[in-house]
């Protein structure tokens, strides 16, 4: 392992970027005292170094991925499953298994970037078999939505649903009825549907029309969004997703909505791959409304942070996502992977997640939210200063954020950008664990925090496929 990750540096710290479709030649030796790469020669034979550096790169995808298909062994876990962990502490600490819907749609969603890289037959097959379990795993939880809410337009019976939690982890309480968390949720119906619209699955078979128009039935009237924790929540006259598919109202005297950003990207992710262009802006423009709102404040709470909590809460737009990471990687992904417009009326303004990403409000030419390590995180505010905290999962979320708008930056802001994502890619190589993880970190609340070893890992794999691909 050491050998392994004396190449890793030499490659990364040397910035030898090499691409899987065309190789760039260029030489570098590494001194075996102090593992440092030593000054490019270009007479030397790249031939050689440049198969090597490859192999490295590639050896880090192929342990990632044996990684997942180890997890494969925990009896615990039905088959084809990526977990989910809770824990009551925000560094993940004394994290617990839950029967979790929510995050084998996004492994699956990474791996499929991998299936066209050079890798080991093996490791390809594996992926392969992860993948088909997958699929198998989240068709087996598919429930029937058998809740007739009058208050919602439209047929809003008969279509399949998932809930986050499944089995006996659905929470309930002492009678026996579910709990708002337990309750089938438009968040894990878009990702799951997308996962299996990627497999070649024909989604629309599961309604009785099709699955966008089955859902835009909840879509629903005016939004209460909350963007920051401490303020009060402002009343958008927005048509955005509500979040959970109640069975039942909770109480004789208001109906519960929950409007979530982070939950509206992951729809229109999923409604960008199921509609044209003209067909999206047409039937959701309030949900491009909705995510614009959402990086402004996004931009303007960076820019006025007042932190008054111990985490990112000064720059939240999420009620269960908390880091800003997280809802520039879904916006970008909806862009990057789901074709969603960046142009015309409506459509995503793309260049506000550039601004939140490339901001040096210091003017000290070092991005605020990367340490000079590579490393991406959120401020906090500890022992009364503001302190950037950074882990391998934002760093991924970062960097796949870069990755999905590189194509939109000018020159300038391309260059910006590649300095920063070949510093990220350095720190993900040398932080992967011996065992090819990257660490567990909290991503999200519901109710407590939640993260896994397997999300981290997923998204750093997607990481480094696109980077191949793309810088």
């Amino acid at each position: 392992m050491r050998e392994i990750k004396r190449l890793k540096s030499a490659f990364v710290i040397s910035c030898l970027i090499v691409s899987v479709f065309s190789v760039i030649s260029i030489g570098a030796s590494v001194e075996s005292t102090n593992h440092q790469a030593s000054e490019v020669d270009t007479n030397t034979d790249t031939d050689t170094d440049d198969d090597r550096l490859m192999d490295t790169f590639e050896h880090s995808i192929e342990q990632g991925s044996s990684y997942l298909f180890s997890t494969r062994k925990d009896p615990h876990r039905e088959k084809g499953e990526f977990a989910l962990f809770e824990s009551s502490n925000r560094n993940m600490s004394g994290e617990v298994y839950r029967k979790i819907n929510f995050g084998t749609p996004f492994v699956y969603h990474s791996l499929s970037f991998l299936e066209n890289l050079p890798l080991n037959s093996s490791k390809l097959n594996e992926i392969n078999i992860m993948k088909k379990d997958a699929i198998a795993f989240m068709k087996q939880h598919k429930e029937i939505d058998n809740y007739d809410d009058p208050n919602v337009r439209g047929v809003d019976t008969g279509g399949a649903v998932w809930r986050y939690y499944y089995g006996s982890d659905i929470p309930k309480n002492p009678k026996g009825k579910t709990l708002i968390y337990g309750v089938p949720d438009i968040d894990n119906i878009a990702v799951i549907l997308q996962a299996l619209y990627e497999s070649g699955e024909n989604i629309d078979e599961y309604y009785p029309t099709t699955a966008t128009d089955y859902f835009i039935n909840y879509q629903l009237r005016d939004s209460f969004i909350t963007h920051k924790i401490g303020v009060l929540p402002i009343q958008l006259q927005y048509n955005s997703f509500n979040t959970w598919i109640n069975e039942e109202n909770l109480s004789l005297f208001y109906k519960l909505e929950a409007y979530d950003v982070v939950v509206n990207a992951n729809v229109l992710f999923f409604y960008s791959t199921q509609l044209t262009t003209q067909d999206l802006q047409n039937q959701i423009p309030e949900v491009f409304d909705y995510i614009n709102y959402a990086s402004d404040k996004m931009n303007e709470n960076r820019k006025n942070a007042i932190f008054p909590v111990p985490w990112a809460g000064a720059e939240i737009v999420s009620l269960y996502y908390p880091s800003p990471f997280t809802f520039t990687y879904f916006v970008s992904r909806a862009y990057k992977d789901g074709g969603a417009p960046i142009t015309g009326n409506p459509s995503i303004d793309i260049n506000k997640i550039k601004e939140y990403i490339l901001a040096d409000d210091d003017n000290d030419g070092q991005l605020d939210r990367q340490k000079t390590d590579g490393s991406w995180g959120n401020f906090e505010m500890i022992g009364g200063r503001k302190t950037i905290v950074t882990n391998d999962f934002e760093t991924a979320l970062a960097t796949l954020s870069l990755l999905n708008i590189y194509d939109t930056l000018n020159e300038s802001d391309k260059g910006i950008a590649k300095t920063a994502i070949d510093k990220s890619i350095e720190y993900l190589l040398e932080n992967q664990n011996h065992d090819g993880s990257w660490d567990s970190a909290f991503w999200g609340w519901a109710p407590l925090h939640t993260g896994s070893a397997e999300i981290t890992t997923g998204f750093v794999l997607e990481a480094l496929a696109k980077y191949q691909a793309i810088i």
